[in-house]
């Protein structure tokens, strides 16, 4: 398995995994399949391009043998001067044949190795759906801890799901 950034090459991939996650695992998004089907191609690229205003963003993909995209997690850092201190994780998705096999812990260790270089990062947030016993196992398996609960999050197909949200203090002491 190979973890990498994913690049305007992987846009078709990108974008084939970000539809079927919105439509296998509806509650673990905010998004939604029909909302993002409707996204152009270059919508999805933009994606992968970290601008000038948060040039440490990126979508982290997991490759099988095969080369074939397998998983994916964000990562972004605020941009305002007092929040530059704060980076987020967000879009874990594995699929669910690969799930067990580690990918989703590859992925989270290459994004928390990231953050921890970064100059002045502190903390690392992330939010789950209330209940994702796997994924939350995951997070405080890396010393994620929950400091909120969010009721009614998300609305899917007129139920209501909890967000727990989720924090890991990094371990170097850089400044800003």
């Amino acid at each position: 398995m190979e973890i990498r950034r994913l690049t305007s090459g992987d846009v078709i991939a990108y974008r084939d995994l970000r539809l079927h996650a919105l439509q296998e695992s509806p509650t673990a998004f905010a998004s939604s399949y029909e909302q993002e089907a409707r996204f152009s191609l270059s919508d999805f690229a933009a994606r992968l391009h970290p601008n000038s205003e948060n040039a440490a963003s990126h979508m982290l993909g997991a490759f099988d043998d095969s080369n074939r995209l397998i998983g994916m997690l964000g990562f972004s850092r605020e941009n305002r001067p007092k929040r530059l201190h704060v980076g987020s994780l967000w879009s874990m998705y594995v699929l669910p044949e690969f799930r067990g096999q580690s990918v989703g812990s590859a992925l989270l260790d290459r994004a928390i190795a990231y953050a921890q270089d970064l100059d002045g990062l502190r903390q690392l947030v992330l939010s789950v759906t209330a209940g994702n016993v796997a994924a939350s196992a995951l997070y405080q398996s890396r010393g994620f801890e929950l400091f909120g609960l969010e009721r009614d999050s998300l609305c899917v197909d007129g139920t209501y799901f909890d967000e727990e949200h989720l924090l890991l203090r990094l371990s170097h002491t850089q400044s800003q």
